[in-house]
């Protein structure tokens, strides 16, 4: 029994594998929740404004009533009588601002969490447009305010901090997985062709190999199901782990040119990265200079 504990204990709190790195996953992470909030900033105002695509009142009915959103912060702004859209010009400019300040290491941990707060708020406020690439920035964040923390039980925070992220990622490839399983329609390839013709322009020659060689996109399915299914025993083996990250990133990428989810296929590229660390990536010059020793 205490054998079991103990491994248990080592793998959550002693997994200190590119700890000297922890500064540029922060960076990285932080860099693409400023890039993804500057990407729609021009249609704030239609997603959050009282006047926007979607009714305050709708959004809120599909959310739990304690649900922490936007109009509990511009709520006091207003009480002290500012506009709603000056409110929200504030919260957003302070949120822009928090991922610089961590960017400058001034505070770091403090606006990790405000950054954290704020992102959510924001989801819950435009819940009718939230989707997964939404949910998956929350958890980064979340991972972000655990690696921001510095203490002198600094490399079992990171320790815990990689391995949820890794156990996460484990979790939804491996659901993922099991809900596609379920129906039928990735057996027969019928998924792929659907998101090709739905995203993209069909042209000659993907009507041409849908038609004479069917069993190619079915080919495609497959391997995507049964890779998610094993995914959290392919990623833990040395042998396939980095087959694994590599189909990982492909799959992601292909995601990111053909159905156009940006943000989704990026943000689970940067996770799979920092959980799981390859080392081809991690060699570069760029991370080599930008390291540095955890105390």
């Amino acid at each position: 029994m205490d054998t079991v504990l103990n491994k248990i204990n080592t793998f959550f709190f002693g997994y200190y594998k590119n700890i000297e790195k922890k500064n540029i996953f922060i960076i990285t992470i932080s860099i693409f929740g400023l890039l993804n909030i500057l990407s729609i900033l021009p249609d704030v105002y239609n997603i959050y404004s009282k006047n926007g695509v979607i009714n305050h009142g709708i959004n809120d009915f599909l959310i739990r009533n304690d649900q922490f959103r936007l109009t509990f912060i511009t709520g006091v702004f207003e009480k002290i009588g500012l506009q709603y859209e000056y409110s929200l010009a504030i919260v957003i400019a302070i949120y822009i601002c928090s991922f610089l300040f961590i960017l400058m290491n001034y505070y770091r941990l403090v606006f990790a969490i405000m950054v954290l707060v704020l992102h959510n708020a924001l989801v819950a406020s435009s819940y009718s447009f939230s989707y997964g690439a939404d949910y998956m920035i929350s958890f980064s964040l979340f991972i972000n305010v655990l690696l921001c923390i510095n203490s002198k039980y600094n490399k079992i925070i990171y320790s815990f901090a990689i391995r949820l992220l890794q156990l996460q990622l484990c979790v939804i490839y491996f659901f993922s997985g099991v809900g596609k399983a379920m129906g039928n329609n990735w057996y027969t390839g019928d998924a792929i062709w659907y998101l090709v013709s739905t995203y993209t322009n069909v042209n000659i020659l993907t009507a041409f190999i849908a038609t004479t060689i069917p069993f190619l996109f079915q080919v495609i399915s497959l391997s995507i199901v049964i890779f998610e299914l094993f995914y959290p025993v392919l990623i833990y083996n040395k042998i396939t782990k980095n087959v694994a990250l590599l189909y990982i990133i492909v799959t992601h990428i292909i995601i990111i040119l053909v159905i156009n989810l940006y943000t989704f296929g990026i943000v689970m590229i940067i996770l799979n990265v920092i959980a799981f660390q390859p080392k081809l990536i991690l060699e570069l010059k760029y991370f080599k200079r930008n390291e540095y020793i955890a105390e």
